[in-house]
């Protein structure tokens, strides 16, 4: 079975994405549940950044922002939200910087996206000084196996998707993890927050 071209269809969905989240602000929330994890100052990676709705938040005066998008229609969206980012078209299995160049990884609802989950995280652990951060929220299976909660996963994975449990592959990547959490629709949703040692 062929790959699904996120690309292709985060291409297709770029003018609407944004908007879409204005329509759910729960989406939001969710999205913004990484912030107080992140550094106030330092370089901060966002894998994924869509159309800039929360690379708007990460590139403050005391903070150097950088995302990294497969898709070039979201990075043109994200360039018209924050027209002086650094905005990188790339693949978080490869990742085009230097190794320890970044104090945080950011990514919301992206990791379940990426095929290689194992090689991404080595990529994150590769690139994030000691003592750096790695910041995820994305849909998962939730512990309890509530039946809404197993569907809503279900639904991810129908469109292409992997649920896998975030916490136990950056460990595995070297990562300490300092935070987990289930939270949202019927636990549906994960933080995870690594720790590069």
């Amino acid at each position: 079975m062929p790959a699904f071209d996120y690309q292709r269809l985060y291409d297709r969905m770029a003018p609407f994405y944004a908007p879409a989240m204005r329509l759910l602000p729960v989406w939001r929330r969710y999205t913004e549940a990484i912030l107080p994890w992140l550094p106030a100052d330092g370089r901060i990676l966002e894998v994924g950044p869509g159309p800039g709705v929360l690379h708007a938040r990460l590139a403050t005066p005391t903070r150097m922002a950088v995302g990294l998008d497969l898709s070039t229609g979201m990075l043109k969206q994200a360039r018209k939200r924050v027209p002086l980012a650094r905005l990188i078209c790339g693949n978080a299995v490869n990742l085009p910087f230097a190794a320890r160049s970044f104090d945080a990884v950011a990514m919301t609802f992206v990791f379940s996206a990426i095929p290689d989950g194992q090689q991404a995280m080595r990529e994150f652990a590769r690139l994030l000084q000691s003592g750096g951060i790695l910041a995820l929220v994305d849909a998962g299976i939730p512990s309890n196996g509530n039946r809404p909660g197993r569907w809503l996963a279900a639904a991810w994975e129908r469109f292409g998707d992997f649920m896998r449990d975030e916490a136990a592959l950056m460990r595995q990547a070297g990562f300490e993890i300092v935070e987990q959490r289930e939270f949202g629709a019927f636990n549906s949703i994960r933080l995870a927050i690594g720790r590069k040692p």
